[in-house]
């Protein structure tokens, strides 16, 4: 934080050549906007002494106490003059905050959040490592003994994951957010990573798992969701997953070559040029939601979207708006720009964690 004070050419322009000298040989700059605030103007022995005050105080950093002794006054005529040269606005404090700690305040005031993280980019594209060391940090700051944990899916949980420490909480309950999708392995599924962080606390932790679904058609998979949640013990499962404590979510881009969600489609013959005609530009928790952070609900993607037991994106909205929960979703890289953004407008999250380059081009964005 910098701190500079300065007086105004026509407030200058009445005093003594002498007191001018005095001024512009101290160096101060003039940058005095009239506050409206009328009051009698400074003697030059008041300027004088204002100006000797401001030097030892803000450029010499020396007490209150100090520069009374130091200029022959009481402390208290030293507090009055500091206070005046600050409302009369001759004092003004510059913020010369790092870029990463303006660039999540600005995130947290302009998009509503909680609470922001921002790593640095270097220049680098990939950026998951180091997304995944600051998630796990956030988290082991938020967590406690005993809380419901929802997992999402993706290679940023992943790294999340295997940054936490071991042991650090007791009884945690794990949950996934989603069940499995296919029978074959084409992502990092919830399942897997509960198992990974279940893993980092046994055997003080109480995991659970949600069942694949592999069906094709809406009819065949509006069926078998229902018997699935008519079981007990799944329906329990299902349901604690929507009201956990803390929820770690990563976010999905629309491209070639993606796992998770993009592959899900392509095996129901939806092409992510489809997917993108749709207007399709994320997806969170194999929910698709377009730039404005609307769940793209069209019939063709009914199918894909339905063949997921998962806490859907109207849950994760109403999480995010509870003072008591977390929703913390982790993303970065210039290809998860516009994903990013959209998740941000939907307010599918309460807490972003995510790269320099992508909070900057949001904050432009806004603004």
């Amino acid at each position: 934080m910098g701190v500079g004070f300065g007086f105004s050419y026509s407030r200058i322009s009445g005093y003594t050549d002498a007191v001018k000298q005095e001024i512009y040989g101290n160096e101060i700059y003039f940058s005095w906007a009239d506050s409206g605030v009328k009051t009698a103007p400074l003697t030059s022995r008041e300027l004088r002494q204002t100006v000797h005050c401001l030097e030892l105080y803000y450029r010499q950093s020396k007490s209150q106490k100090d520069i009374a002794n130091a200029l022959g006054v009481s402390a208290a005529t030293v507090s009055r003059l500091l206070k005046r040269a600050f409302d009369e606005g001759l004092v003004r404090v510059e913020l010369d905050l790092p870029r990463r700690e303006q660039l999540e305040a600005g995130l947290v005031e302009r998009f509503g959040l909680r609470d922001a993280v921002v790593v640095a980019a270097g220049g680098r594209g990939d950026v998951k490592e180091e997304l995944g060391t600051a998630a796990a940090a956030y988290f082991e700051k938020i967590a406690a003994n005993g809380l419901r944990v929802g997992l999402s899916c993706g290679f940023t949980l992943y790294q999340t994951i295997r940054q936490l420490h071991e042991r650090r909480f007791r009884d945690l309950a794990l949950y996934p957010l989603s069940g499995e999708s296919t029978l074959e392995l084409v992502d990092l599924f919830p399942n897997t990573l509960v198992g990974m962080m279940a893993a980092k606390y046994r055997p003080h932790v109480h995991a659970w798992a949600l069942p694949v679904q592999h069906l094709l058609s809406l009819s065949e998979i509006e069926r078998e969701r229902r018997r699935l949640l008519r079981d007990p013990a799944i329906r329990r499962i299902y349901e604690a997953a929507q009201d956990v404590d803390i929820a770690l979510v990563g976010i999905g881009l629309i491209g070639e070559g993606t796992p998770g969600f993009c592959s899900l489609a392509e095996s129901y013959g939806i092409s992510v040029k489809r997917l993108l005609q749709l207007g399709v530009v994320g997806e969170i928790n194999y929910q698709p939601f377009d730039e404005e952070g609307r769940i793209v609900d069209r019939p063709e993607l009914r199918a894909l979207m339905r063949r997921v037991l998962s806490v859907p994106g109207d849950r994760l909205q109403a999480l995010s708006r509870r003072d008591d929960r977390y929703v913390v979703a982790i993303a970065g890289g210039r290809a998860k720009l516009e994903a990013v953004r959209g998740a941000v407008a939907g307010r599918f999250m309460n807490v972003l964690v995510t790269d320099e380059d992508v909070a900057a081009a949001l904050l432009r964005r806004a603004s």
